[in-house]
This record gives structure tokens, sequence and C-alpha cells, in this order.
């Protein structure tokens, strides 16, 4: 049973960075973007819950965290184009709310690592786990300017899914590149395509206006 789940695993992480190659190549908006884009969520929703429940059948707090950043870059980016009116339900809170306290949890278990020389693990727990509580708090505090539409909602679609596609670029790597540093292989791709992301999300909000 194990072995199936992770054969699926895999196989839906191979589905999910085709299906965001094509959605990042097509026209935004178009029938293409959107089918290749909901294969995206629903290939990435697969791959982690079932990371998420291998980590609990083999116990690793380390990746059951990380399942749980993954899965929240994926939430928000789909639940941004879902919610067009850009108000908040009780699951976005409850999303964010799991990631805060995931995002702290993180900090903590990370930063007593590093402090007490524990290596990489530590290291990339801090880092994910900053990111995820940023990223929870500044949806809040977005929430509570007013709703977030318009181009501001599609930049936040975009960044997010581009987020989750690091994440599975990033297990593809853990996988197959085992022959370099732990830190460069968990971490160059949030280094090399985070910057990516800024670029393209400011290049959707110029201009832009809540509605």
């Amino acid at each position: 049973m194990i072995q199936t789940i992770l054969f699926l695993h895999i196989l839906a992480g191979v589905a999910a960075l085709a299906a965001a190659g094509i959605a990042v190549g097509s026209a935004k908006g178009g029938r293409l973007h959107r089918r290749s884009g909901n294969i995206y969520t629903l290939a990435m929703a697969f791959v982690g819950i079932s990371a998420l429940a291998l980590a609990v059948v083999h116990p690793n707090p380390f990746l059951f965290a990380v399942g749980i950043f993954s899965l929240y870059l994926v939430f928000t980016g789909w639940r941004s184009a879902k919610v067009r009116d850009g108000r908040p339900r009780h699951l976005d809170h409850a999303g964010g709310a799991v990631m805060a306290l995931s995002g702290l949890g993180m900090l903590g278990w990370g930063g007593q690592g590093v402090l007490a020389g524990g290596g990489a693990q530590p290291v990339i727990l801090v880092v994910f786990g900053s990111i995820g509580l940023t990223l929870a708090l500044s949806d809040w505090r977005d929430w509570a300017r007013g709703p977030v539409a318009g181009k501001a909602r599609i930049a936040r679609h975009l960044g997010r899914m581009l987020g989750g596609t690091i994440a599975t670029i990033t297990a593809a790597g853990v996988v197959n590149l085992g022959f370099l540093p732990d830190l460069v292989v968990w971490l160059g791709p949030t280094a090399l395509i985070t910057p990516v992301i800024f670029w393209w999300t400011a290049r959707v909000t110029r201009g832009a206006v809540r509605a």
C-alpha cells in the first residue's frame, strides 16, 4: 500500500510540473490556462496530502511541516482564482491559521536546531517557516484593508501558484540531486525563482486597483 501511494505521489508530481509549464506558457485566463491550472491544483493537492500521509506512516515531522507549507501555497493560489470578489471565507481564515501555527512551530523548532548546530534541516525549517508565516500574516493584513480584487488578486494567484511550483521542483531535486549539498537542493529553487515571482507580480500589479 505504501509503495502504491509513493508511486502515485511521484506520478502526481510529474503531472503537476507538466501542467505548471503549460499554465505558465498559455494565455492567462484562457481555456488552456484554466484547464492546466485545474490539473495542476488537483495534482499538487494529491502530492501534498500523500506527502503528509507518508510522513505520518513513516514518522517524519520535518517532511510533514514542509508538506503543510507546500499545500498552503497551492491552496491560497487556487482560492485567489476562485474567490473573484476577493473577500475571504471561513475556509481561507482556517488555512491561514494552520499555516501561521505551522510557521511558528517551524521557526521555533528550526531555531532551536540552528543554535544546537543541527545541520541543514533546521535552516530549511527556519526559511520555509518564515516564508509561510509571513504569507499568512500578509493575507490577514490585506483582507483587513478590504477585498483583494482586480490585478492584486491575479498577482496573488500567480505568485502562490509559482511558489507551489518551486515546492514541486524542490521535491524533484531532493530525489534526483542527492549528490549536491542539502541547502543547495532545498533552497536553491527558492533562491532562483523567487525573484522571478516578485518581478512577474510587480508587472501584474503595476497600477492595480482594488475593486
